[in-house]
């Protein structure tokens, strides 16, 4: 799946992924990682998501990492943020505002040397297909510091009856993924939850909630 697709989706405002409130799930389970005043929390494929507002309101430094400099714009004007300050190197370019940072590039080009006390995933392992998943896994691993813990939400349906994105990543491939470098605890598994007009569709589908912890 190239950059262009959720670029183009971006451009044509086709964003069925994106929510106007706080998820209950992060709501619900990031209290539980005892986040203190200062910490680090990196967003990956983050587009305009109001986590972002919620993470902040914890007195949290919050890294939101995207390709689409629309969805960028769109959360600053949004939520009537004043411009933020923007600055650029090899990679990235990087817009920040107070303790936000939003960073525009690839996210395969984050490095170990940019470390973070969590991680809070709702929409970015989801929206890749099998074959990007390890190298996603592999900037997981390298960001987090023994540890340190990810909040992640996955979906899992028969991936026949509808094609990604969101895709199917059920328990055996979180475990495939992280279980060498994570201690993996299933959190809760939700049918049939309202989560986007594709899911939708579905019939039948599960969404869980697990918190990993970096070994």
């Amino acid at each position: 799946m190239e950059a262009d697709f959720w670029l183009n989706r971006w451009q044509e405002n086709k964003i069925g992924f994106h929510r106007e409130d706080y998820h209950e799930k992060l709501l619900q389970y990031f209290p539980e990682l005892s986040p203190q005043n200062g910490q680090k929390v990196l967003v990956p494929l983050c587009g305009k998501t109001k986590d972002m507002l919620w993470l902040l309101n914890m007195n949290l430094y919050v890294h939101g990492v995207e390709l689409s400099r629309k969805a960028i714009d769109s959360f600053f004007i949004e939520n009537n943020f004043d411009r933020p300050k923007e600055t650029q190197d090899q990679d990235f370019t990087h817009f920040t505002h107070e303790n936000l940072i939003i960073s525009q590039g690839d996210f395969f080009k984050l490095n170990s040397g940019d470390q973070y006390d969590y991680i809070y995933d709702r929409a970015a392992l989801v929206a890749l297909p099998h074959e990007m998943r390890t190298r996603y896994s592999e900037v997981i691993e390298n960001v987090l510091p023994t540890g340190g813990q990810y909040l992640l939400i996955t979906f899992e349906y028969d991936q026949e009856k509808m094609e990604g994105p969101p895709f199917n990543v059920d328990a055996n491939e979180v475990h495939r993924l992280f279980e060498k470098s994570f201690k993996i605890e299933l959190k809760e598994t939700m049918e049939n939850v309202p989560e986007g007009p594709r899911l939708g569709e579905l019939d039948k589908f599960k969404q869980k909630v697990y918190i990993l912890t970096k070994k």
